[in-house]
């Protein structure tokens, strides 16, 4: 098993449909999610490198904040980004890091 590269652990997010929207009118689904960033599946590709706004609803969370795209590929019918948070504001982080604890104790 490779070691875990990432900064932040991740979270599953239980996803019955789409949950979310990037660039305000492309739907997409959240797949799971860190303090950092998050991965999502959608219908079309997004430009690695590129930056877009993402509004989500997830179980107990509203996030609105911009994302920079880090890869994107095609995995068969549907496309597969990894993104990073580019947080406006600390408060929004501060309320995606207490959401994630609550997950990971599964106080909700």
């Amino acid at each position: 098993m490779d070691p875990e590269r990432r900064r932040s652990p991740r979270i599953a997010v239980a996803v019955d449909g789409l949950n979310g929207v990037v660039k305000g009118a492309v739907p997409v689904a959240l797949h799971d999610i860190s303090a950092g960033g998050l991965r999502l599946g959608l219908r079309s590709s997004l430009e690695p490198g590129g930056v877009y706004p993402l509004t989500a609803l997830l179980r107990g969370l509203s996030l609105t904040t911009p994302i920079r795209v880090t890869r994107c590929s095609r995995g068969g019918p549907a496309w597969e980004a990894g993104a990073e948070f580019l947080w406006r504001d600390d408060a929004d982080a501060a309320a995606v890091r207490r959401w994630l604890r609550s997950r990971a104790t599964g106080a909700f």
